[in-house]
């Protein structure tokens, strides 16, 4: 499994902010809190074994009636039993009739978690342009490039003026939009020092006028006035903008993301990214638009666009956004400490499914069962002796981590393995309670008996490839083959990186304070991603005697429990 650079998608905005001018925005993530009444399970209509595995599960949990929503995922599978449906097919027939059901039955609000079920795809095919498609991209890209040649000449005059007052301002160079927003800011920020040493009042009224008048055209009245109104640059305005014209201003900058928002819409054509485009042009200033024009050539990449159903479904209220590659997962814990831009909120998104509809509802049986009892088991620990400087180290010493936390925390019975080999098949003879281990691709070899109500996942690519194909030899299905209740893979390559750590996985897990779902999307890096959660998202297998207290974790990961 390749570790890949840290290059991905950039944070998808409408409207994205100049950071380094205006102030930032950002969402914490939101309160997950799972009950029963936030949760809608969706089916495949053409499966009937699906609802009825979705019935079964409502009765068990107590899901307000009415909450299973039929889709129609690919009318060409025939039995509707696909592991993978085409690109195009996700919108019109997955997420657009679960967003219109959510909507029509006034829940868009109450959702917080979707549940797949037997007979969904769980994949979601690669993207291939069109010959229409591929022809408005390079008009796009035509468009940024003579929308850059018109944005460059008036950051030049800015940064020429600031040198003029300072010679030791070093203009940077760059033309590309990322390049010239810093340029841009370096520029004003220079300005915003050297102003106030101009003795004569003219020649700093001329200056200035001539600083407002860039930022009117690039970032567009509004956000000039947002811009003026910081105290560097408004002790320096004939007329300062007043609280009450900050305040409009901020309104109507709301208003514009609100309308840009709406036009793109969730399936955006080619109309309506020329409506964009016109709104970011009279709202939002040269810089504006060519942040709207970058964000519409994003979402035409084509690398990587296969996914997880379930991660592209977490996504379901976010608008037009590009789907090469990954996006980071607003849900994250981390994000709490470090808020990631979101434009819309972000759902949990788990699968209730398996190789045969009977391992289905014995998971779901189990689950329960082992609820109220409490999960009995070792924890097997499965790393490789590799050193945490290496790449592939580091996910070796999150499981080491997590081995130091279970010694020193908990009186759970460990059992650690830190060589090269896998662990043997069998070997471990007591029932497994907790696994989790690395690296044998696809080749299933379970290192003993899973406890009822197991949860533990193998750290390897496609491994969840397929469910029920003849010769599947990944380890989802075999964990759930023996008997685990909850566990994690990816349908294509995923990169290590893409894995919930193990020390915060399981550590979390231990607390007993969160649900399954929680724990996963607390945890999992990514969305519109490879990695999937099958298990019942309500699920709290140490509800009754947690092995761990909040107290006992790390310091930084108590904030994953407490303060959502």
């Amino acid at each position: 499994m390749p570790r890949r650079p840290t290059r991905r998608r950039g944070h998808h905005v409408i409207l994205l902010v100049v950071t380094c001018v205006c102030a930032a925005l950002a969402c914490a993530p939101a309160s997950l809190a799972l009950e029963p009444d936030e949760i809608a399970l969706v089916v495949n209509s053409r499966v009937p074994a699906g609802r009825e595995l979705a019935e079964f599960y409502a009765r068990q949990r107590h899901i307000p009636d009415g909450r299973i929503i039929e889709v129609d995922p690919d009318p060409m599978s025939g039995s509707g039993l696909a592991d993978e449906i085409p690109f195009t097919a996700y919108e019109p027939r997955v997420a657009g009739p679960v967003r219109q059901w959510i909507v029509s039955h006034g829940l868009r609000g109450r959702i917080k978690c979707l549940v797949t079920f037997w007979g969904m795809p769980l994949r979601i095919g690669p993207r291939k342009l069109t010959l229409p498609e591929a022809g408005e991209l390079d008009s796009l890209k035509g468009e940024m490039t003579a929308l850059r040649g018109s944005i460059e000449p008036q950051i030049a005059a800015l940064e020429r003026s600031a040198v003029e007052l300072d010679p030791k301002f070093a203009a940077a160079s760059g033309k590309e939009l990322a390049q010239l927003i810093a340029r841009f800011a370096a520029a004003i920020e220079a300005l915003s020092r050297s102003l106030p040493q101009v003795v004569d009042p003219a020649a700093r009224n001329t200056r200035f006028l001539e600083l407002i008048s860039v930022a009117e055209s690039l970032l567009g009245s509004d956000r000039a006035t947002e811009l003026m109104s910081r105290p560097a640059l408004s002790r320096l305005a004939p007329r300062p903008p007043t609280t009450q014209d900050a305040a409009r201003a901020n309104q109507n900058i709301q208003r514009a993301e609100q309308a840009l928002a709406e036009a793109n819409g969730y399936d955006p054509d080619t109309a309506r990214r020329k409506a964009v485009r016109e709104l970011a042009r009279k709202s939002l200033g040269a810089i504006g638009e060519a942040q709207v024009l970058a964000a519409q050539i994003d979402t035409f990449r084509t690398e990587e666009s296969q996914s997880a159903l379930d991660s592209e479904m977490a996504l379901l209220w976010w608008r037009g956004y590009p789907r090469a590659r990954w996006l980071l997962n607003p849900l994250q814990w981390r994000g709490k400490i470090n808020p990631l831009p979101s434009p819309a909120p972000t759902l949990m998104v788990t699968r209730l499914d398996g190789p045969s509809v009977q391992t289905v509802r014995s998971l779901i049986e189990t689950s329960l069962q082992v609820e109220a009892q409490g999960l009995v088991g070792q924890v097997v620990l499965d790393a490789r002796g590799l050193p945490a400087s290496e790449s592939y180290g580091k996910y070796d010493q999150v499981i080491r981590n997590l081995n130091d936390l279970l010694q020193a925390r908990t009186s759970l019975k460990v059992t650690f393995d830190d060589k090269p080999e896998l662990i043997a098949a069998h070997s471990v003879k007591d029932p497994i309670a907790l696994y989790c281990g690395w690296y044998s691709l696809r080749n299933y070899q379970p290192p003993g008996p899973f406890a009822p109500g197991a949860v533990g996942f193998h750290v390897a690519s496609f491994e969840l490839i397929s469910l029920r194909g003849r010769d599947e030899h990944g380890w989802v299905r075999g964990l759930l083959s023996d008997g685990m209740c909850a566990t994690v893979g990816s349908v294509a390559e995923p990169y290590l990186q893409s894995f919930p750590r193990a020390d915060e996985f399981f550590g979390l897990l231990l607390t007993g304070k969160l649900t399954l779902a929680e724990v996963y999307w607390r945890t999992t890096p990514m969305v519109s991603w490879m990695q999937d959660c099958v298990g019942d998202p309500l699920y709290l297998p140490y509800k009754r005697n947690p092995p761990l207290r909040v107290e006992d974790l790390p310091s930084n990961l108590r904030g994953a429990v407490e303060g959502f």
